[in-house]
């Protein structure tokens, strides 16, 4: 589960720490700029309420760059998933001859006995 919530951990586990630094650090600063958006706009409803004025400053970027870091992260996240797999599975064609045979499957024996 902790592979699916935090990118990055489940290529530094595969060996892939590189890669995977990369994959967390980008997803950590998106969801850095979100939680600062969000402060910011609370910041801001907090002095309506309290009748003082609200600084003109735009905060939008801030939400806009953090969802793009994030779902940048979650895609190189994918990609390097799908890579990992694609070789796990080449590696598992090409150590297909180094399985001795299965001991119901040798001759002389009836696997219907074992």
């Amino acid at each position: 589960m902790m592979n699916i919530a935090t990118p990055g951990i489940g290529s530094m586990r595969a060996g892939q720490v590189f890669t995977g630094l990369g994959q967390l650090l980008l997803a950590l600063a998106g969801a850095a700029l979100i939680c600062l958006w969000i402060i910011e706009m609370s910041y801001g409803l907090v002095q309506v309420e309290l009748g003082e004025p609200v600084p003109q400053g735009s905060s939008s970027w801030m939400w806009k760059w953090g969802l793009a870091g994030f779902a940048a992260s979650y895609v190189w996240t994918l990609v390097s998933c799908v890579n990992l797999f694609r070789r796990a599975k080449a590696e598992e064609l090409k150590n297909t001859g180094n399985v001795p045979p299965r001991l119901a499957d040798l001759p002389g024996k009836d696997p219907e006995k074992h």
